[in-house]
């Protein structure tokens, strides 16, 4: 048996070793996403553009738009003279923000700290944009009382209040400095070693089938379990190889490891291979490479909207969180976070392994039961 099974291994490799740029794509695509990617979710949104009409003139209204300017996250490059030209560049999109300054800010200020208003005007068109910039907005408003407050010794004339009698201090675990790149990298990771474990075997089968060698294959002495486990084995090596390349640079990011490598080693294995169930699946259902392929990117789409990296499954409708089950990806997104980030264990992950074997049987079962119907 195992015979059989490498020597079908090894005429797919040859066969595959034919396409050498796809094979440097696929080898080299997950390291390339990987690296544009934690450029772009580290830096986040910046230097939003931002324009400023400031009717106080003041040391405290100058100051202001000095911290947001120096926060990197706004640039405020545009000065106004009137709430209508403010608004004109709003509509035309060529700031994002508008901030507007009253008269009297700094007399607010001057008389305790609060009674000082500013109004925003953000670009509602861009929701994502418009949401980020009023967090940051919210956030430099506080540092920038907070520094005034304690600024009163320095000559601003601040009164300095009663700010409460209770203290709250938080702390985070596991992403202690909340880096998004610490959750969305992994996340990445998995989503494209998913990917291309289905991608691939969806393809394998279905191609013997359009070349008229499929038949040819079952007058051999493979049986139908045989015959899926040689073509995904493949699969698994390259998909595999593809999340070796993507490992290292996620450690460059400074995403840690908390957990046993040799733990994501094994599972990462474990959760390709049951993955590979899927798009075995679709290959035996599939009369031609279009048709897989058609099936797997709505299988893709589906999948990235219910395996909880874009919205956790806790907060979908029960009916998606019933079908997010079936799923391999929900479940390796969840492994590989809780090793890297927390530190799990196989006693803490267990569910997922043994459910994972669950789902691995039926796909398997229904991969080489679909196939054998399709030749009869």
């Amino acid at each position: 048996m195992l015979g059989r099974i490498w020597n079908l291994v090894w005429k797919e490799a040859i066969q595959f070793s034919r396409h050498r740029l796809l094979l440097i794509v696929l080898l080299g695509f997950p390291a390339w996403n990987i690296m544009s990617n934690a450029s772009s979710i580290a830096e986040g949104i910046m230097h939003i553009p931002t324009a400023v009409y400031d009717q106080d003139h003041s040391q405290a209204s100058r100051r202001l738009v000095t911290m947001l300017r120096n926060s990197r996250r706004f640039a405020p490059d545009y000065y106004v003279s009137s709430r209508a030209e403010l608004e004109r560049l709003l509509e035309r999109g060529t700031v994002k923000v508008g901030l507007l300054i009253p008269q009297d800010f700094s007399a607010g200020l001057s008389a305790g700290g609060q009674q000082a208003t500013a109004q925003v005007l953000l670009d509602g068109t861009e929701t994502t944009t418009a949401l980020i910039a009023r967090a940051y907005l919210e956030g430099t408003a506080y540092e920038y009382m907070r520094r005034m407050l304690r600024e009163e010794s320095a000559g601003w004339p601040v009164v300095v209040g009663e700010l409460g009698q209770v203290e709250t201090r938080s702390q985070v675990w596991f992403n202690e400095d909340l880096r998004e790149e610490k959750v969305k990298l992994p996340v990445e990771m998995s989503g494209v070693v998913m990917m291309l474990a289905m991608l691939l075997s969806a393809l394998f089968i279905v191609r013997e089938r359009e070349m008229g060698t499929l038949e040819q294959l079952f007058v051999t002495p493979l049986r139908s379990i045989e015959l899926i486990v040689g073509k995904s084995l493949l699969a698994l090596l390259i998909a595999y190889l593809s999340f070796l390349s993507m490992l290292p640079l996620l450690l460059h990011f400074q995403v840690p490891l908390r957990g046993s490598l040799t733990l994501l080693l094994i599972l990462t294995g474990y959760c390709i291979f049951i993955e590979i169930g899927w798009g075995l699946l679709i290959s035996a259902i599939a009369r031609t490479q279009g048709q897989a392929v058609m099936v797997m990117f709505i299988f893709c789409f589906l999948d990235i909207i219910l395996s909880g990296g874009a919205v956790p499954v806790e907060n979908m409708p029960r009916a998606a969180q019933v079908v997010s089950n079936l799923l391999p990806s929900k479940y390796y997104i969840n492994i590989v976070g809780r090793i890297m980030l927390k530190g799990s264990t196989l006693a803490d992950l267990w569910p997922q392994v043994v459910a994972l074997g669950v789902l691995g049987v039926i796909l398997y079962t229904l991969a080489a039961a679909c196939l054998r119907k399709g030749l009869d």
